[in-house]
């Protein structure tokens, strides 16, 4: 009898450090909306509150909270955590613990081997990117110290990019066996028009103007500096143009302080946090991420469904792997400006060009980035390691 035939709802517990804003945090949400009911029970762990705790909520998702603050995994509040962990798969019978996060990995980890549970570590981090690259992309090495004590500890490990699987298995993180590729997934909808007039009034942007967005944390490895630097060149090319930067970090008062300085405020607009991220994709033509360091962006995958023409970084995270460059977007070496000015320019000036790459774009997310087929797949892999277990337990 096939997996697909048994009649078993897996309890799979997802153990994350915050609800917040991040990547992480919208892919689990995205997933857990997706997975089928009657196949998986969820549940997810937390710390801290989050923004997206009540749309977690009413996913249907239980709940618990396993810390009140965050806390790093070198605290003595590791121990309470593991502890609160052990408590709750034991007492909901969890058959899956699901990590994602560095640190919620491992804790998640910890608990789920003092109660002999499987473990899939979803890495939606950096925390197997080769040392050289993150260093040259701005990213932080410090999980670097620890990932070498969790070498094939995971009876899965999930990567969002065929060069993340490669990482793992040269770094011996995990044995080939044991690492799969499952792309990110994002809802399917069509573009949305409603309110989009609305929105350019209220940032101050001309009915006429080209509008350029960018969703991203302001930190360094987004590369946000290049769009200060490449901004004027595009403006002199297109005239009615206005670039909008949308996303908090700690760079953010040092870019528009420098906005000012070099005159650039009605130019660039960095407007911080906002939870209309899908309105400002429709009052815009084109969408821009340059990051240095990516795996699989969330937010170009809402851009692409939304048929907006992408231009995002070459070489960098699966990028290379789902946009041909001119067909369904563009891509661009985030250390090269004048690419971007091109491809920028290109785009700006021809409405047809937008139309075509965004109708391209919207087929290609339509094809293979469904969230429904993520979490079909999330199913069989729950299934298999549930059906492990049970197999040497009997």
């Amino acid at each position: 009898m096939s997996g697909r035939d048994l009649n078993i709802q897996v309890k799979v517990l997802h153990v994350i450090k915050t609800l917040g804003l991040g990547g992480a945090e919208t892919n689990l949400l995205n997933l857990v909306r997706s997975l089928d009911s009657a196949k998986v029970q969820c549940h997810v762990g937390y710390s801290g509150s989050g923004q997206l705790r009540e749309q977690f909520r009413s996913s249907g998702s239980a709940l618990t909270q396993y810390a009140q603050d965050e806390h790093r995994i070198k605290s003595l509040t590791t121990f309470g955590i593991v502890r609160r962990l052990v408590r709750y798969i034991r007492q909901h019978q969890i058959d899956i613990v699901h990590t994602h996060n560095f640190s919620a990995h491992v804790w998640g980890l910890l608990a789920a081997r003092i109660t002999q549970t499987p473990v899939i570590e979803h890495v939606h981090d950096q925390r197997y990117t080769p040392r050289a690259e993150l260093i040259r992309g701005f990213g932080s090495i410090a999980q670097y110290r620890y990932a070498r004590f969790f070498r094939n500890q995971a009876d899965r490990v999930v990567v969002l990019t065929r060069r993340s699987a490669d990482d793992v298995i040269r770094q011996g993180i995990a044995k080939p066996e044991r690492v799969v590729i499952l792309r990110n997934g994002v809802p399917l909808a069509d573009r949305i028009t409603k309110g989009t007039g609305t929105i350019r009034q209220e940032l101050g942007i001309p009915a006429n103007a080209i509008v350029i967005l960018t969703c991203a944390r302001i930190e360094p490895a987004k590369n946000i500096q290049l769009i200060l630097r490449i901004a004027a060149a595009v403006k002199r090319a297109v005239p009615s143009l206005v670039f909008v930067v949308a996303g908090s970090g700690s760079h953010l008062e040092a870019y528009r302080h420098q906005c000012r300085a070099e005159g650039l405020e009605s130019l660039v607009r960095l407007v911080g946090y906002r939870a209309d991220i899908e309105s400002l994709m429709a009052a815009s033509e084109i969408f821009l991420l340059p990051s240095f360091l990516e795996l699989h962006s969330i937010a170009v995958l809402e851009a692409l469904m939304m048929q907006l023409p992408v231009v995002i970084s070459s070489q960098v995270g699966c990028n290379d792997e789902m946009i041909k460059s001119g067909w369904n977007g563009y891509l661009c070496d985030p250390y090269e400006d004048h690419q971007w000015v091109t491809a920028l320019t290109e785009l700006a000036n021809s409405a047809e060009s937008r139309a075509r790459v965004g109708r391209n774009g919207q087929a290609t997310c339509r094809e293979r980035f469904d969230i429904r087929s993520t979490a079909a797949q999330f199913e069989e892999l729950y299934l298999e390691l549930a059906l492990g277990v049970e197999r040497i337990k009997s």
